[in-house]
């Protein structure tokens, strides 16, 4: 209810010298979203924000034709999606065009206005683009207020009606083209604020209609499907004497300019100095109207729906703050406003400090009706309301109109929804007054749960032994109300523990909650969640470090040494679940331990090792799985996997990184390879991938050794992939347990992060 409507309105003094353009006088519940969990309820255009040309100043409307998206208003100039402004700039005088597919600039299209361009509107034929502003010149040519442009040769035409001031409105038939505005004259004859012209006037065929509006002005102008009559909305307070209907709303017949009956003009009132109707469209089989008021005069700042053939309502958006555009696709209304409470029709309540929700989508189809307002306003109880649905890109209000104000209007086809205003960004992109949205088969669907890392909180309590208590805030998504959220234990690289499919609107957002009951007692664990939607955009909490109440449970029986890296540390790998503290050999800094692995910085000829001394074992099997960040540029870098580890001796199983992304693997004996190849038949990867090392050392003079790999998370090979029996005698004696990493002086200056994740020891 702020008065940032002023600026539909206003076309006197006041615009004339904030715009400089030529002299005027007064003008006057349930949740859907790009992937809906109900079938019943409609898919809207995705929240991506897609580059679209920008503008200096503001847009007032935008017109679809096949590809181009023509756009008028009060502006300067046009630049590239992602150009600062004042860069790049091209001129383009209240009017431009550009491509719906790609948001691009048209360069050859470029006439000039000396005014704002206010409204757009198509012949049926869709070959001439008519237009109505403030505007006398178009091109260096006459045109006073209302001009038509052919859009095959960007031309423009004869079309000259003459109106005295300004029109902020115009509709067109096959036989007529009917403005609406603040004159008092069309074509030098006597005509009150609306006016009906022939396609081919040239300042002297005016059509009878002439209609007494009282007060105000005619703000926009929608024709029903078969031509004969007009409904128009402004802050007039009567029409040919008439206030219902008349107030704010009137239907014209075509033919004689009497009035006709006009039910929804009982409920939808909205006139005078502080209230209006701003805008109306038509599908064909209802119109929509959309308005504001603030104080007296009206009680509706919402949007409604008629039915064309009987005028009645069919529903009523009854939200607080201010509606400037609306636009019907087949199943969802698309709207822009400054909304900031829809609590009347089951939508987002009113917030301290306020809050606005500039665009807006609502069902086609009635889902409830409206409540009793708990602030005292004007209200609608009882009567049928839509649905709203869930999607809400954040816009930065631009400063061009004073207003404060993000978008004013909005067009749609069956692909693409436009905005237009004077906003600065969307979504926090920089995208001054033009952007494209798009339906999910077309945009890119990134937009995912909005909080992520420290906003993302997570705690993380343990109540009793073997208990760790988690929660953490709802996280909305502005075009998916269904989030599901995914708690890991340790690392994502494993299935999570818990997992919970949320829906729930941005506003219904709730504390969520899991009770891990299979920690283990008297360990440290660490934890994340990651909230998913429906395009698999992840936001994940910070990882949180819990000590589990409860006396640690011995490992099992068997076990040699095992570690999950599930803990925080740096300059080293801490201490093994089972096993020990592991001792390192290198440079301090190339260890770490984060994300659920141990990590090894390889430099270039650099060697990094990790062993578990205090494991003391002659027959083992051990796995782990490793993965290195990328590839090398040159050369190699080594994984080595060993068992019976004392001073220099030891067995290992030893891959091997190539720079075309095959993988080698050898078997090792005291640092020397006995059997194996520099590329596994077979076996690739890319910089990330996982692979799962197997050794498995048995027996004594001789000892077998065996190994194999493949890819973590497939199924494990039946055979080994190679073998030998050896007797060497320093090997045939109890020892610890390895981890190294080796990257040849080729590898590249940046190093190569070898990690390690998921080790187990066991007696075979």
């Amino acid at each position: 209810m702020t008065r940032i409507h002023e600026w539909r309105l206003l076309a006197a003094g006041a615009v004339a010298a904030v715009l400089g353009v030529s002299s005027l006088v007064m003008s006057g519940g349930a949740t859907a979203d790009t992937a809906p969990v109900d079938p019943e309820l409609p898919e809207t255009v995705s929240a991506d924000v897609l580059p679209t040309v920008q503008i200096d100043g503001v847009a007032w409307k935008q017109v679809i034709v096949g590809d181009i998206v023509y756009v008028g208003g009060s502006f300067s100039s046009a630049r590239p999606a992602g150009a600062a402004a004042g860069t790049d700039e091209t001129p383009r005088s209240n009017m431009l065009a550009y491509r719906l597919s790609t948001g691009e600039l048209i360069p050859g299209f470029a006439p000039s206005f000396n005014g704002q361009v206010k409204d757009m509107a198509l012949s049926p034929d869709k070959s001439l683009l008519y237009l109505a502003g403030s505007f006398t010149q178009v091109n260096g040519v006459n045109r006073y207020r209302g001009a038509a442009i052919n859009l095959a040769t960007g031309a423009l035409t004869s079309f000259r009606p003459i109106f005295n001031s300004t029109t902020n409105a115009v509709a067109a038939t096959a036989d007529a083209v009917f403005y609406g505005g603040v004159f008092t004259s069309a074509d030098n004859t006597a005509r009150t604020k609306v006016a009906a012209v022939r396609p081919s006037d040239t300042g002297t065929q005016l059509l009878p209609m002439n209609p007494t509006v009282s007060n105000g002005s005619v703000q926009d102008v929608v024709v029903s499907p078969d031509g004969a009559d007009i409904v128009i909305g402004g802050n007039f307070t009567k029409v040919n004497g008439s206030s219902n209907p008349g107030y704010g709303l009137a239907r014209i017949k075509v033919a004689t300019g009497a009035s006709m009956a006009l039910p929804v003009n009982s409920e939808f009132r909205d006139a005078g100095t502080n209230s209006a109707v701003l805008a109306l469209e038509s599908d064909g089989a209802s119109f929509y109207g959309s308005g504001y008021h603030y104080g007296s005069g009206g009680n509706s700042e919402g949007t409604f729906k008629a039915d064309w053939a009987t005028g009645q309502l069919t529903w009523l958006e009854d939200c607080h703050g201010d509606t400037y555009s609306i636009w019907p696709t087949d199943d969802v209304v698309y709207q822009a406003s400054h909304k900031h409470y829809c609590g009347n029709s089951g939508g987002f309540p009113e917030t301290s400090p306020r809050s606005f929700q500039h665009s807006t989508a609502v069902t086609q189809d009635v889902r409830g009706t409206n409540t009793r307002d708990i602030y005292g306003y004007p209200d609608h109880p009882g009567t049928p309301r839509p649905e709203f649905l869930e999607w809400y890109p954040k816009w930065t209000p631009g400063t061009f109109t004073g207003a404060n104000q993000a978008p004013w209007t909005v067009t749609a086809n069956a692909d693409y929804v436009v905005y237009g205003g004077e906003f600065l960004k969307v979504d926090g992109v920089a995208q001054q007054g033009l952007v494209r949205f798009a339906v999910n088969t077309i945009a890119p669907n990134d937009v995912g749960p909005a909080l992520s890392g420290a906003e993302f909180g997570l705690t993380a309590t343990s109540p009793a032994d073997g208990q760790v208590r988690l929660t953490w805030p709802g996280n909305a998504d502005k075009d998916n109300a269904t989030v599901t959220y995914k708690v890991y234990r340790g690392s994502t690289d494993v299935a999570p523990i818990h997992t919970n499919a949320v829906t729930a609107a941005f506003w219904k957002q709730t504390t969520q909650s899991f009770l891990d009951t299979e920690a283990p007692p008297g360990s440290t664990q660490r934890y994340r969640v990651v909230a998913e939607d429906a395009f698999g955009n992840q936001s994940p909490t910070e990882w949180v470090t819990v000590e589990v109440d409860g006396e640690p449970v011995p490992p099992a029986e068997g076990t040699v040494a095992g570690d999950t890296f599930e803990r925080a540390e740096a300059s080293g790998w801490g201490t093994a679940e089972t096993g020990g503290t592991w001792a390192r050999t290198g440079t301090a800094g190339n260890f770490s331990v984060s994300e659920g692995r141990g990590w090894h910085s390889v430099t270039p000829g650099g060697t990094t090792e990790s062993r578990l001394e205090e494991v003391s074992a002659t027959d083992v099997d051990a796995t782990v799985s490793v993965a290195a960040s990328r590839l090398p540029d040159a050369g190699y870098v080594w994984s080595i996997l060993g068992a019976r580890v004392s001073g220099i001796n030891h067995y290992a199983s030893r891959l091997r990184f190539n720079p075309d992304g095959t993988v080698g693997l050898h078997l090792v004996r005291s640092g020397t390879p006995v059997v194996g190849a520099n590329a596994v038949p077979g076996l690739s990867v890319t910089g990330g991938d996982r692979l799962t090392v197997r050794l498995q050392v048995t027996g004594t003079a001789p000892a077998t050794v065996r190994t194999k790999v493949w890819p973590a998370g497939s199924a494990e090979p039946s055979g080994w992939t190679y073998e030998l029996s050896d007797s060497t005698l320093a090997n045939q004696v109890a020892g610890g347990v390895m981890l190294r990493s080796f990257g040849a002086s080729t590898i590249g200056t940046t190093p190569v992060s070898v990690g390690y994740d998921d080790l187990k020891v066991i007696e075979p």
